[in-house]
């Protein structure tokens, strides 16, 4: 064992000690109890952070003194379980608020605010049936899931179309202020939404799209491609594709619409796809769009049907929020889920070029 191995070791048995230390010491409940020391408390409120980097560190250092004295073999099947644990502790870690949501919906207040386990001590269907309540008659779960997706729908079909022939008009056409007008397209990228909310909503009204039963102005900026994020990213996709394949097209007599429709649009799926995916998330969970321009609670989306599910005259019945997320959150995992594959071929491709 080296030098440095050692050092190592030594210091993760000290923080493994230190840890073991402040876990053993006992904090009064009175304050007329005799107070532990400052050092001591210390110890005791930083417990786990040594107990975890000792152990982390010690295992460390026992791999690599293990790694170095066994044969190929053993180093590739060691090397493999590390990988596949770490990854499978990660993957834990971030699905773990999941788990712990759709546990939470089976608990009661006291227990969702007592443990983080993810298997409840009395399992109970009350957050369900609270969730299906209706508040005033007007509005239930199903209603606000059938609202929100009245107008995610047209959003997504509206936001791939515009944005594709706009990405088509930049990508593959010279024309007299092409790149001001791309320079002026890509500085839309950097405004902030919170900018912009005020003086659409006064235009919006003015029109008299808010309060829309077709929640026009939420719908109809979608067909003047105005996510300039996925016109930018269109642009590059298109990039990849030789320009060869347009002039075979109009070679085989396809017009300017049939060389997009015939000819790009289906190596550029994987990136229309991407684009559907990321406005279908995005549009689901937006709050502040239903919120300024829904004024009915007939039309309100899941986004508010979900704010109004916290009470707070009798109190925030935890299990029902969290049954209602859950509710409005499953149909977009399970669309995202479904086009995994087209989605992680869009996220991909133009990467490398060849």
């Amino acid at each position: 064992m080296s030098k440095v191995s050692i050092i190592f070791l030594v210091l993760s048995i000290v923080l493994l000690v230190l840890g073991f230390y402040g876990g053993s010491v006992q904090v009064p409940e009175t304050a007329e109890a005799a107070q532990p020391s400052a050092l001591a408390m210390h110890f005791n409120q930083y417990a786990n952070f040594y107990l975890i980097l000792g152990g982390l560190i010690l295992f460390i250092v026992l791999y690599f003194t293990i790694h170095k004295n066994v044969g190929l073999r053993t180093q590739h099947v060691m090397s493999t379980t590390i990988r596949y644990v770490i990854l499978i502790g990660v993957g834990v870690f971030m699905v773990y608020p999941l788990l712990w949501m759709v546990s939470a919906t089976f608990k009661n207040n006291n227990e969702i605010f007592s443990t983080l386990s993810l298997i409840p001590k009395q399992p109970t269907l009350e957050g369900y049936r609270l969730a299906m309540t209706n508040y005033g008659g007007d509005i239930n779960i199903w209603s606000a899931m059938l609202n929100t997706y009245k107008y995610v729908i047209p959003k997504v079909v509206f936001t791939v179309i515009s944005s594709t022939i706009t990405a088509y008009g930049f990508g593959r056409f010279r024309f007299r202020g092409r790149n001001v007008l791309f320079a002026l397209l890509m500085a839309t990228l950097f405004l902030p939404q919170v900018v912009l909310n005020i003086p659409q909503f006064l235009m919006y009204r003015k029109f008299g799209w808010v309060d829309s039963p077709l929640y026009l102005a939420m719908i109809v900026p979608t067909l003047f491609a105005q996510e300039t994020y996925f016109v930018y990213m269109l642009i590059q996709f298109m990039r990849n594709i030789p320009r060869e394949l347009d002039e075979a097209a109009k070679i085989d007599g396809c017009n300017i619409m049939q060389t997009l429709v015939l000819v790009l649009v289906p190596m550029l799926w994987p990136a229309m796809v991407s684009a559907g995916l990321f406005q279908f998330m995005w549009s689901s969970n937006d709050f502040m769009g239903p919120l300024l321009y829904v004024n009915s609670p007939a039309r309100y989306p899941a986004t508010l049907f979900v704010r109004m599910s916290m009470d707070a005259d009798t109190g925030f019945a935890w299990n029902r929020v969290m049954a209602v997320s859950l509710i409005s959150i499953a149909p977009s995992l399970v669309v995202f889920f479904l086009a995994q594959s087209q989605f992680m071929d869009g996220v991909t491709a133009g990467a490398v070029k060849g």
